[in-house]
């Protein structure tokens, strides 16, 4: 039998659900049955407790086409958000088939937007459809004084491996890291910047750094996950101001903001502006 004839038949389908979290090159595979399941040489295991959701919705509203898993509270990827998220998204590809078929079929993709747990043995994760962020708003560029570019993105075009900062946390707080090699820079140098360090398989987490005074860095959303001799990479900050931006990365003609705008505004009710 084919998977349709499974699909449309009153009692010869024998439904089986893969879920496949990735992020990068690191993939965690999980199946809706009570068996391990083997698909693209890649094995989709089975959970104890089950692992199930709430069902798949196209309604032309990628707000409401959101998912809900159901799992065991100890899911490997639903640890990762216990505390701080990941710095990056966690993709998910939702495949459909029939137990004794070989065709396997993309139900639904997307990505992992949140983690619960409503009970001590069950984890809920919530996923959201990648069209859902379509539907967000994105940023405008507007005549300001400030610079609107990301430190290091494309339309910034400031090389981060020209400012990067190798260092070893020698010591830290729930919200602070210390290291001598921060001392070597001013105070504020490395505010607004962040830091990297690998967690395998290529892949790295970051953290965005709040403060900087002599040897220590206080980082947004704190030290979880960060341990004591911990190899790291700090990349400095951008205040988004022209003289920063001139003075520390010599980059001003890429600068986004306009340094001589009026003090006056347009909306302030003069006719003459």
């Amino acid at each position: 039998m084919s998977f349709n004839s499974r699909e449309h038949s009153l009692a010869a389908g024998a439904p089986i659900r893969l879920y496949e979290f990735k992020r990068g090159v690191l993939r965690w595979l999980y199946n809706s049955s009570d068996r391990d399941i083997t698909h693209n040489t890649q094995i989709f295991r089975s959970q104890v407790g089950g692992i199930t959701d709430d069902g798949i919705r196209q309604t032309g509203q990628a707000s409401a086409d959101s998912l809900s898993i159901t799992a065991p509270a100890s899911l490997e990827v639903a640890q990762l958000y216990r505390g701080v998220p990941p710095s990056n998204t966690i993709d998910l590809v939702i495949y459909d088939m029939h137990h004794g078929e070989p065709e396997v079929l993309v139900s639904w993709f997307g990505e992992i937007a949140s983690v619960n747990w409503p009970k001590l043995d069950r984890c809920t994760v919530k996923a959201v459809p990648f069209d859902a962020s379509l539907e967000q708003p994105g940023l405008r560029m507007t005549w300001q004084r400030g610079c609107p570019h990301a430190i290091y993105t494309p339309p910034c075009g400031v090389d981060r491996n020209a400012f990067k900062v190798a260092a070893v946390v020698q010591s830290m707080s729930g919200v602070a890291i210390n290291s001598g090699t921060f001392a070597g820079f001013p105070d504020g140098w490395f505010s607004g910047g962040y830091i990297e360090w690998p967690i395998g398989a290529g892949e790295f987490d970051r953290r965005g750094i709040a403060a900087h005074t002599g040897q220590v860095l206080t980082l947004l959303s704190g030290t979880s996950r960060i341990v004591l001799g911990q190899s790291i990479t700090a990349y400095p900050g951008c205040g988004q101001v022209g003289s920063i931006c001139n003075s520390k990365f010599n980059n001003l003609p890429n600068y986004g903001g306009y340094m001589h705008l009026s003090g006056r505004s347009p909306f302030d009710g003069n006719m003459v502006f």
